[in-house]
């Protein structure tokens, strides 16, 4: 089985890890993940088998995960999105950095990006995301300016609900640090704008000090044509 690719060490790291976020989950996150934690049935047991993982998913919205080794790079990645795959690390992270980790391990990519791939709306926004990022590959610089999209929406988003900012992006959800950091008053929170998103730079080794709040869901998931506009409007 996929599961004893882990020791059991590995495994009591993800009941750690998962068990300090349980008290805080219904305050800090986005109801989708929610039910995607509960549709996917991905608890504090253990590292899930991603075979069953993945064969609840595909029959929600046909995506899988794909358990790889290290970063995958970009074109591979968009590509990756495009055909509704979504790279897995093959490890957890050390003990020693359990709340937060630079690297994209199993918990951050199963536990952190699966859940909210069992959203139709939110599965079909990232294969589009994938196919259009994939129209650039010959353009690093436009490839560039996807990977910033990525990284402060799918990565580091927050919404405004009635009820607050939440937490949508998958770099917060993963990380018990993140996920106070982001939602106290340190960060500097920006209003969402595709335009500034792609001009700003981000390090992958640091907290998060720059976050970009949504509207709503849907003002993400409608985004992309505009974002495009602005690609088109600096030249391709």
């Amino acid at each position: 089985m996929i599961k004893d690719m882990f020791s059991t060490k590995d495994h009591q790291i993800w009941k750690q890890l998962f068990t300090a976020q349980t008290a805080l989950r219904d305050k800090q996150l986005m109801p989708e993940f929610l039910r995607g934690l509960e549709s996917l049935e991905i608890g504090a047991a253990g590292i899930p088998d991603i075979n069953s993982v993945n064969k609840r998913l595909q029959n929600l919205t046909g995506w899988q995960g794909v358990y790889t080794k290290g970063f995958v790079e970009a074109e591979e990645f968009f590509r990756m999105l495009a055909r509704k795959k979504f790279p897995v690390g093959s490890f957890i992270r050390n003990p020693e950095v359990s709340m937060y980790t630079p690297e994209p391990d199993v918990f951050h990519d199963l536990y952190g990006h699966l859940p909210f791939l069992a959203d139709q709306d939110y599965a079909d926004f990232c294969q589009e995301f994938g196919l259009r990022a994939l129209q650039y590959k010959n353009h690093p610089q436009i490839s560039t300016e996807f990977q910033r999209l990525f990284w402060f929406t799918i990565e580091f988003a927050l919404v405004k609900t009635p009820a607050g900012n939440r937490i949508l992006g998958s770099g917060i959800a993963s990380s018990f640090n993140e996920c106070a950091y982001a939602l106290s008053l340190k960060p500097r929170v920006h209003s969402f704008d595709v335009d500034d998103i792609r001009k700003k730079e981000f390090r992958t080794d640091l907290m998060q000090e720059d976050l970009f709040l949504l509207e709503s869901t849907s003002q993400l998931y409608s985004c992309l044509d505009d974002f495009e506009k602005c690609l088109q409007g600096r030249g391709t």
